[in-house]
């Protein structure tokens, strides 16, 4: 598809998500036969139609979940659900929590974009404003030690050509792939550390200099308030749930806030969340060290993203089967990435997955 067409097929889709419409009715407005719309849209998206619009149309329902009084019913209805049970289980299903729950909590979900992205960008200036004010509200009214884990160099380098460092507070990065390989349930004991260098794929020198410097202040200062900086994407999640494990193990008992970046469109949400650390050594052992759904509550966007993590290297993962198609395709490393932003995966998990599929 041209981006003209492209666009073209994701404003119908927006205008009419709140009936019922088929892929012979958008082929046709494109002016594709139904086969050929259905092929070029799977391989320009990465899924089929269908899933696009049950995840696009959900993320619609939590929006109005979140802004506005209307019944849960109601809502339902408007985006298809013939009841409100039947509503609940999607929803359920996609976010880890009930349409209620999610309303009376306001908790963080990854939202399902159009694509492209038919938004406004926020520019700069306004995502600054937003960082600049999450900082003063957690850090206001009394003088705290506080320290903010950034998620990667890259973050932390932003933060410091900003500007947005604030003078009395400690700022750190994670720089780690968690979503890639083995680990320990010990974190950032000296097995979790030889399990991540043989995971990465580098040296303990190495892996001791980027990873475990850079989060020095973590292990040797004390903190009353810890503000973790990550992304909604499943990359960034499993570094958080990695965090959040290692502040449980330590028995850490000051405040923890999540403020969530929302990289796929270079924006951030306005208002942190507080997280209690106190069940993630458990979530984190579960799923990245037994590889299995976790039994306790969490955010749904981490919930979401454990799903994605769970199956992004099984057969059935879009992301394999994307590879197996286009395996000899020039830049098709570029392709991923611009394929399967909420995955937030790297260049680096993208060659390896690209070489393990191509080593028999």
């Amino acid at each position: 598809m041209q981006q003209d067409e492209i666009e073209k097929v994701m404003r119908y889709i927006e205008e009419h998500l709140t009936r019922p419409f088929s892929l012979q009715e958008v082929a046709q407005h494109c002016n594709y036969s139904p086969y050929h719309f259905s092929v070029f849209f799977h391989r320009t998206f990465g899924e089929t139609m269908r899933s696009y619009l049950r995840k696009r149309r959900l993320t619609r329902a939590a929006e109005q979940l979140r802004d506005t009084e209307l019944s849960i019913l109601s809502i339902g209805l408007t985006f298809g659900y013939g009841s409100q049970e039947a509503f609940s289980r999607a929803f359920v299903e996609r976010f880890g929590l009930t349409p209620r729950q999610y309303r009376e909590t306001q908790a963080p979900i990854q939202e399902t974009y159009p694509q492209p992205l038919l938004l406004p960008s926020q520019g700069n200036d306004g995502i600054q404003k937003k960082i600049q004010h999450l900082q003063e509200q957690i850090g206001a009214p009394a003088e705290v030690n506080i320290l903010h884990v950034l998620n990667g160099s890259c973050m932390l380098e932003r933060f410091k050509t900003s500007e947005l460092m604030q003078d009395d507070a400690t700022y750190v990065s994670f720089n780690e792939a968690m979503c890639w390989g083995e680990t320990d349930p010990q974190v950032f004991s000296p097995s979790f550390n030889q399990r991540r260098v043989h995971a990465l794929q580098t040296t303990e020198a190495e892996y001791r200099s980027i990873v475990i410097e850079s989060l020095r202040p973590l292990f040797e200062e004390r903190f009353d308030i810890i503000v973790l900086w990550f992304g909604d994407d499943m990359f960034c999640q499993l570094n958080l749930i990695t965090m959040l494990a290692y502040l449980d193990q330590i028995g850490y008992e000051g405040d923890v806030f999540f403020c969530m970046a929302l990289e796929r469109i270079d924006d951030i949400l306005a208002d942190a969340y507080e997280i209690d650390p106190r069940g993630y050594a458990e979530i984190y052992k579960s799923v990245l060290c037994e590889h299995r759904k976790p039994d306790s509550a969490m955010m749904p966007v981490t919930y979401q993203a454990i799903r994605m993590y769970l199956s992004y290297r099984g057969p059935d993962s879009p992301i394999i089967r994307y590879i197996q198609r286009h395996r000899g395709k020039e830049h098709l490393v570029a392709d991923l990435l611009k394929q399967f932003p909420d995955y937030g995966l790297g260049d680096r998990q993208y060659e390896w997955m690209i070489n393990q599929l191509r080593t028999p």
